[in-house]
């Protein structure tokens, strides 16, 4: 049985609340002027529009995408592509954008690095408070199931910048104060905690009840999935603040997995934005990859996936024409473009059709072996959690490789990597920046080279949120990144220790002076890349 159709009028909501239009990729980006903490009233008139529609602009700004197919792709590109992509060695640029001072060198380039605080404040929040002011009380579980998708699009935000003007959003003031980043992570869980319970309970008193089906382009109504996915989400911020509330951290992640509908465990569960007859659109890394030839496979990822013999290298690159998997590395000095779009590097194996993966069950078994590595209760032994990982995530890749070989493989070990354009970016088989992890699970082995085993086989399943791969890199140290050869930073981010985090817009410096200052307080340093967050203490 079906309820809960919101609207007559399916249409997605193209465009009403965000003035960021393109004409050329990474070019010319627009202001908003909006105030970003207040969901106004013409917003609500715009198409006669309503939950429903509301609904789909919030999955259609966790990860970016052009509102329509046919148009180009520059916010993923430089929200996602040109800042977590490219900081986890997931992907290398091939372009010189401002002459080669860009976010690959580390000379942040303000248009870009406002981008994803835009997205945030002026498509999903305001969509969301909408939700709020007309769903919470007469329809908790749909306010419920925008909470959980407005934390997984906001959690990637706060751990791009750190604070934000999160916790009294919707008040309708101009000026707006900063919230800590420990602030907003204890209300995530807490938000989690509501929802999960507000979801959880309509279940059991309707188990064959969807929720938005019409409109939900993740798991069409299927309140179960949501559940299992804001457990996970809940499991993912807690293995995030282990290392500055370890206790916090356990009583999170336990309550993830104690909960009767648990967590992802199958392929089902994946959490990625779909497709329907009224919502289509081409997956961005295909445009910049494809179509404008901006980005290739990472070095980090030739290292590892050909040392390890891995199949999954071509579920997710495409050979050059010699049959050879060849990255680039990234903060390297690029003369030509063409020297490396049209060189021997390997392109990004993926589809115009191809989902937007948001999470998926792989990540979830190595948080778990994680979480069960420091000895909390995860509902199996870390080995066993890893193990599955990797079998999840073969499974989930279509990799035709023996996957029970790859698990007893015990002597391969990430390789060195030669750049064909310039030496002088190459790291030797023998340089401390290669890493000597091998895939095998080795129970004497101490609980730092396990950790490090666990992230570095997550970091290859959770392939392409370069997002996440980031953050965690940050949070662990692992895996290992190799450092840009070219520094434009001025000083402000150190090589060795790589960028931390975006600066606060430059728009909030004009449009909210007091709020973005005592943000900056809130920082354990300046306002600049080389600040570390909250959680990031390693």
């Amino acid at each position: 049985m079906k309820i809960y159709k919101i609207l007559n009028n399916k249409m997605p909501l193209i465009g009403a609340l965000s003035a960021l239009l393109f004409t050329a990729c990474t070019d010319n980006f627009e202001d908003y002027n909006t105030n970003p903490y207040e969901t106004t009233e013409e917003m609500l008139g715009y198409d006669n529009l309503s939950t429903g529609s509301f609904f789909v602009q919030m999955q259609r700004n966790v990860f970016p995408i052009a509102q329509q197919p046919e148009f180009g792709d520059e916010v993923y590109q430089t929200m996602q592509n040109l800042a977590g992509d490219v900081f986890s060695g997931y992907m290398g640029a091939t372009n010189n954008w401002y002459s080669g001072a860009n976010n690959t060198t580390y000379a942040l380039i303000p248009q870009w690095y406002g981008q994803a605080f835009s997205r945030a404040f002026v498509d999903v929040m305001p969509a969301w408070n909408s939700i709020r002011n007309s769903a919470e009380e007469e329809l908790p579980q749909v306010y419920a199931v925008a909470t959980i998708v407005k934390i997984e699009a906001l959690h990637r935000i706060t751990d791009m910048y750190g604070p934000l003007p999160y916790l009294n959003f919707g008040s309708g003031a101009l000026q707006n104060d900063y919230d800590s980043q420990q602030e907003i992570y204890y209300s995530f869980f807490d938000e989690l905690n509501e929802a999960i319970e507000i979801l959880t309970n309509f279940n059991i008193g309707s188990p064959d009840a969807t929720v938005l089906d019409d409109y939900d382009y993740i798991y069409n109504g299927n309140v179960e999935q949501w559940i299992r996915f804001g457990n996970s989400l809940k499991l993912r911020l807690a293995i995030r603040i282990v290392d500055v509330d370890p206790s916090k951290a356990q009583t999170e992640a336990e309550s993830a997995i104690s909960h009767p509908m648990g967590v992802m465990t199958s392929a089902s569960d994946i959490a990625a934005l779909n497709r329907g007859d009224d919502f289509n659109y081409n997956h961005p890394l295909y445009i910049i990859s494809h179509n404008f030839d901006d980005v290739r496979m990472g070095a980090e990822m030739e290292s590892y996936l050909e040392g390890y013999n891995d199949p999954r290298i071509a579920q997710y690159f495409d050979p050059n024409q010699d049959g050879e998997y060849i990255g680039i590395r990234n903060g390297i000095n690029i003369n030509s473009k063409s020297d490396y779009a049209d060189g021997p590097f390997s392109n990004l194996n993926i589809s115009a059709n191809a989902d937007i993966i948001w999470m998926n069950p792989a990540e979830v078994y190595f948080l778990r072996a994680e979480g069960n590595l420091r000895g909390w209760n995860m509902g199996g032994e870390a080995r066993d959690l890893y193990e599955e990982g990797i079998r999840i995530s073969f499974n989930i890749s279509g990799a035709s490789g023996n996957v029970e070989a790859y698990l007893s493989d015990g002597t391969s070990q990430p390789i060195g990597y030669t750049d064909p354009v310039s030496n002088g970016n190459s790291v030797g088989a023998s340089s401390d920046l290669v890493s000597d992890i091998t895939i095998q699970w080795d129970d004497m082995a101490s609980f730092e080279k396990n950790l490090e085993r666990i992230i570095t086989q997550k970091w290859i399943a959770i392939y392409p949120d370069g997002q996440e791969a980031w953050s965690e890199f940050r949070r662990t140290g692992y895996p290992h990144v190799f450092p840009v050869v070219i520094n434009n930073s001025g000083g402000l981010i150190s090589t060795s220790e790589q960028i931390r985090r975006l600066p606060f817009p430059s728009q909030e410096y004009q449009n909210n002076s007091a709020g973005v200052n005592v943000g900056v307080s809130l920082l354990r340093g300046a306002d600049n890349g080389g600040t570390r967050l909250w959680w990031d203490v390693n």
